[in-house]
């Protein structure tokens, strides 16, 4: 089969495709054609050996896709060959053919397309893991950092189907315009306006309720500044490039709680592999973003489309920041 191979952790310019071996089932996996493949910030770390998750070379990259199964381990009973779904895997999903444990295999409605639904379980599911954990409630006050990309995105709709008003804060325009159109109620554009004046002066100096961080670097106290007395921040990566140091000082001056949120504990790819501890709550998770999504609830903006054999590129367009939402690649 045709597929995407890592044989250097030296970045993702180094990416080759090759013809290899379709991967051996197990009892307990399914085997699915991969129509799309999601391309993520996290891949190229991973392909840097900047990652917490340290792969074996060589290996095929992708832990994201969607498809077609085509054939069921012996002791999976909940699908079958030709079911349509989306899936988290541990690595392989840049190729035509991957085996992935059932544990972290979502049916996908009928009415929502494939190349949709392929950003679902890791973006959606991570935002709606994160913004639970936080506590948010009806009528709150979020403010999402990074609005413009796949998981700040999906962070806007889950806040927003969650009864949520939400302040979208991004780099750019035209990464404003997604929030918006994704149900953002605030805009704010940080390379131009001063985000905690703008909150202050939406709040009437209050603040938000809920911080959702994936983004970090030196706009981290800014970010405390901006919380209500109370309130809580999301930390969910470093996207900036930068770790910040939390100014403990504040957080206990206003109160405030600061979670970690690392949704690879729910899927397999924490210290310890937990998937099956957390299979049935993911399940249901995944469950209620696909059924918002075939109800129209949740929008799935189409995402931007690159080639299997431009996959250089595509991560190329996520690392340099032109990317608006979701970039997949299209195997099959």
């Amino acid at each position: 089969m045709k597929a995407v191979v890592c044989e250097t952790l030296t970045g993702f310019e180094d990416l080759v495709l090759a013809d290899v071996e379709p991967p051996r089932m197990t009892s307990d996996s399914v085997r699915i054609k991969v129509h799309y493949a999601s391309v993520s910030y996290a891949i190229s770390l991973m392909l840097a050996g900047r990652y917490q998750r340290k792969m074996s070379l060589p290996f095929i990259p992708g832990t994201e896709v969607s498809g077609e199964i085509v054939e069921c381990g012996a002791d999976v009973e909940t699908f079958r060959p030709g079911d349509r779904v989306a899936a988290i895997v541990d690595s392989g999903g840049y190729g035509e053919e991957v085996v992935v444990n059932a544990a972290t295999v979502y049916p996908v409605p009928d009415n929502v397309s494939l190349s949709r639904a392929v950003g679902v379980p890791l973006s959606f599911g991570t935002a709606a893991t994160a913004l639970e954990r936080g506590g948010l409630c009806e009528g709150q006050v979020v403010l999402v950092c990074g609005a413009g990309g796949a998981l700040g995105l999906a962070a806007v709709q889950v806040a927003k189907l969650s009864g949520a008003v939400v302040f979208a804060a991004a780099s750019s325009d035209s990464k404003l315009d997604a929030a918006r159109q994704a149900g953002a109620d605030v805009l704010i554009n940080y390379a131009e306006q001063d985000l905690l004046d703008v909150v202050r002066s939406e709040t009437e100096g209050r603040g938000v309720d809920l911080v959702f961080d994936p983004v970090g670097g030196d706009a981290f106290e800014r970010l405390i500044r901006c919380t209500a007395v109370g309130g809580s921040i999301l930390s969910l990566g470093f996207a900036s490039g930068t770790i910040p140091q939390a100014p403990v000082n504040l957080l206990l001056v206003k109160n405030i709680s600061l979670h970690g949120v690392n949704f690879s504990e729910y899927i397999g790819w924490g210290a310890k592999d937990r998937r099956h501890e957390f299979s049935s709550r993911i399940r249901s998770l995944m469950t209620w973003l696909f059924n918002g999504a075939a109800e129209g609830k949740l929008n799935l903006m189409e995402p931007q489309q690159f080639e299997l054999e431009e996959v250089r590129q595509a991560i190329g367009c996520v690392v340099n920041r032109r990317a608006v939402g979701k970039v997949i690649l299209k195997v099959q």
